[in-house]
């Protein structure tokens, strides 16, 4: 019986209003030999879960043998995240008090799912206005100002729950603004609070093949993975091994952080058979878990897999 541990988004075939679509999918998983889930239903947007459809994820879980690596908070309703053009509902980073504490809410709404299906972490985006920096820079300390009010109501909250939160790297940010959201909150706030979440598309399409150098930055907040692959012009979220990441390097520089298997594939699947696309998936994490492994080995031992370790001089 196989013992590889493995997760993927649940989202990977869309978004579905019918929970007979949603429980089938999670049955596909769990049939396909996934062994954990990413919740990425609703990742976005303003949705806020019921505690009984918690419990109804919590009983699809049960009965398909399946556990939950993490899953994806929403930062709130949607909106133009490169700059500053009015108030929308449920934002965190709001000045308008009534939308900051709306966004927080929806925040600890998934602390709370994340809790009942047993994941111990969130992963969140942060998107920096930069437009409107860029135009009025006065206005950034004021945004993580907002920011950090924010996640000082929600350390207390997430702590007591035993959930972290980890920020995800993205794409429609510039460098400069990505790089310092990190730095700033890493720094803040302890690791048991928050984390990094490494998004290998979008650090493919940002940095190439420095995304290794992200990767050793930040190794020692490192907690959440999402896993996929492009050729660095378009978030396509594809198989890895279906872009130009060079998975080598990347499973050798993941060995030495702070991460935790099972790996979490974030795909998209355009294949219409789902379990011909779940078998590629799995197989192709299957063995990027065996290039974690062989590179975690090497990293703790400092043997070369296969190697003896020397033996131990004995004195008389």
């Amino acid at each position: 019986m196989s013992t590889l541990q493995l997760a993927i988004a649940t989202d990977f075939a869309g978004e579905f209003p019918q929970i007979e679509k949603i429980g089938e999918i999670l049955y596909k998983i769990a049939q396909a030999g996934f062994t954990h889930i990413h919740w990425c239903f609703e990742w976005d947007g303003d949705y806020m879960y019921s505690s009984y459809e918690m419990q109804q994820i919590r009983e699809w879980m049960d009965q398909y043998g399946l556990r939950a690596k993490a899953l994806h908070a929403s930062k709130g309703s949607r909106r133009n995240t490169n700059m500053i053009d009015g108030h929308y509902r449920k934002d965190y980073t709001s000045e308008v008090e009534y939308n900051r504490k709306a966004g927080v809410e929806l925040i600890k709404n998934r602390v709370d799912l994340a809790g009942c299906m047993g994941a111990k972490e969130i992963v969140l985006h942060l998107y920096v206005p930069h437009f409107t920096i860029w135009e009025k820079p006065e206005t950034e300390e004021h945004f993580y100002q907002q920011v950090y009010r924010s996640f000082d109501e929600l350390q207390p909250y997430c702590i007591q729950k035993g959930v972290r939160i980890c920020i995800e790297n993205l794409f429609d940010v510039p460098e400069r603004y990505e790089l310092d959201q990190l730095d700033r909150l890493l720094e803040k706030y302890p690791p048991q609070f928050i984390g990094f979440c490494l998004d290998t598309g979008h650090a493919n399409m940002v940095w190439g093949r420095k995304m290794t150098d992200i990767i050793h930055r930040y190794q020692d907040r490192l907690y959440a993975v999402h896993i996929h692959d492009n050729s660095g012009s378009a978030d396509f979220h594809q198989v890895p091994g279906e872009g130009n990441i060079i998975w080598q390097e990347v499973m050798s520089a993941l060995a030495r952080t702070e991460y935790e298997l099972p790996l979490t594939l974030e795909l998209t699947c355009n294949d219409e058979n789902v379990d011909k696309f779940l078998k590629k998936a799995y197989e192709a994490g299957e063995e990027l878990t065996g290039m974690y492994r062989e590179e975690r080995e090497k990293h703790h031992t400092g043997v070369l897999p296969g190697e003896r370790l020397p033996e131990l001089i004995k004195i008389e």
